[in-house]
């Protein structure tokens, strides 16, 4: 066990969660509502956020106003959780709650490769604690989160940009917008392999009796190492942070983003087969996830036969014509048979390690070899290739629109949290 990395999980536990004081006199930096920021929890959240991502700390000049921004963001919080408290609609469970302790404690015992008998002895010695208070201490701090998740997704989630809002978010930021690195323009050629029914009924019959017994309170790391049919099944299904707009199977992205903490998914099917998914954690525009996954796989001769008929394909359709005539013959891609194949501008650190290695060696003008993607096999054509390039509307308008979908949402809810503040006691003693 690398003890470091263990007290570098428990330091940041102790800057997100300041209860863990020595007992020590304290003073009040604000009081909002019922709720008190004590000055230990307002140093901790100060520490925490200048010095996230790794960053040094701030010049000594620049602490007083960054001190009062920190209070201010801590307050907005506190005025977010007295809101809530007053709307009926947002209702936690102790359920939800006792879940996503749960998954809090496993995530440290998997990121340190430790037993919960060593985390124990851990806590006993720098905190004079066991893991039942460790849970209790937790407990209050995950409910607080799941509050603040629960009023931003009632009152933000639908939040929707137009063409013209992206295109004055771009009008406005477009010089300080970072450069991309490199970059390929690629199109797409994609076959649908199907399973036959009996395989697929014999696959949801598998995973119906997996969420019985989720739904009988059995644990969901101990049933994902027994059943998924997932490499992370190892892992206790754990797929670790998955970033917004980066997943293929946009089904499986739309589901995991509309969890809360804590909250287990329906079964859902993919193009690849059936899964249940939990999130253990979120943090900006990104979402640590566990699944159990039941593989939908088409017999082998069929796969043989379709890798057959694209490698005849790579071969007599290197021209971009030849190409685009192809994939509006065989490719059952809706998303890109429309637009003749094209992708549009991809950088390469998006793409997943085998999409990279197919088209990595790849000149302008070369077609990849067919490869199995789960239940599809694809030809990738690479149609240009730069080292360096500026985003642009017309290359990157749905990076664009995340983007300014982001900032519209931020500033809705700022908006929110200010009509709110108005109406809430706030006083601050700093």
């Amino acid at each position: 066990m690398k003890k470091y990395v263990l007290f570098a999980v428990l330091s940041f536990i102790t800057f997100a969660f300041p209860i863990f004081g020595t007992g020590s006199l304290d003073g009040v930096a604000a009081i909002v509502g019922d709720s008190v920021i004590l000055v230990s929890e307002l140093d901790a959240y100060a520490m925490m956020r200048s010095t996230a991502n790794g960053a040094a700390a701030p010049d000594s000049t620049l602490l007083p106003s960054l001190r009062k921004q920190y209070l201010q963001e801590l307050i907005d919080g506190k005025v977010l959780i007295v809101h809530a408290a007053k709307d009926t609609t947002i209702t936690i469970t102790n359920e939800e709650v006792e879940q996503a302790v749960s998954n809090h404690i496993q995530q440290i015992l998997h990121q340190n490769n430790i037993t919960a008998d060593v985390l124990e002895k851990e806590l006993k010695e720098k905190y004079g604690m066991g893991i039942p208070k460790f849970r209790a201490q937790l407990r209050s701090q995950i409910r607080e989160q799941i509050v603040k998740q629960k009023v931003s997704q009632q009152y933000i989630s639908g939040v929707q940009v137009s063409p013209s809002d992206v295109e004055a978010f771009y009008a406005q930021y477009k010089d300080s917008l970072p450069s991309v690195g490199e970059s390929v323009l690629l199109s797409k050629l994609s076959v649908n392999l199907k399973a036959p029914d009996t395989l697929r009924q014999l696959a949801y019959a598998k995973i119906m009796n997996i969420k019985r017994r989720l739904d009988n309170g059995e644990d969901f790391s101990s049933l994902a190492k027994q059943f998924s049919e997932d490499p992370s099944a190892s892992s206790g299904g754990d797929l670790g942070f998955i970033k917004k707009g980066t997943l293929s199977e946009l089904k499986f992205e739309e589901m995991v983003f509309s969890l809360n903490v804590g909250q287990i998914s329906d079964v859902f099917e993919s193009r690849l087969g059936f899964h249940i998914v939990t999130v253990i954690a979120k943090k900006d525009q990104m979402v640590d996830v566990r699944q159990i996954f039941v593989q939908v796989s088409p017999p082998q001769a069929e796969i043989e036969k379709t890798m057959a008929q694209l490698d005849s394909v790579r071969i007599h359709a290197l021209s971009v014509a030849d190409f685009s005539d192809a994939v509006k013959k065989f490719s059952t891609d809706i998303q890109t048979k429309g637009k003749a194949g094209k992708m549009g501008w991809l950088p390469l650190f998006s793409l997943s390690d085998q999409m990279r290695g197919a088209i990595d060696s790849l000149k302008p003008g070369e077609v990849s070899k067919a490869l199995r993607d789960g239940n599809e096999i694809v030809l990738f054509r690479v149609d240009e290739r730069v080292q360096s390039r500026s985003l642009t509307l017309a290359d990157d308008y749905d990076l664009l629109a995340e983007k300014t979908k982001e900032i519209t949402s931020q500033k809705k809810l700022y908006d929110l949290v200010k009509k709110w503040r108005r109406d809430i006691y706030v006083d601050v003693r700093l």
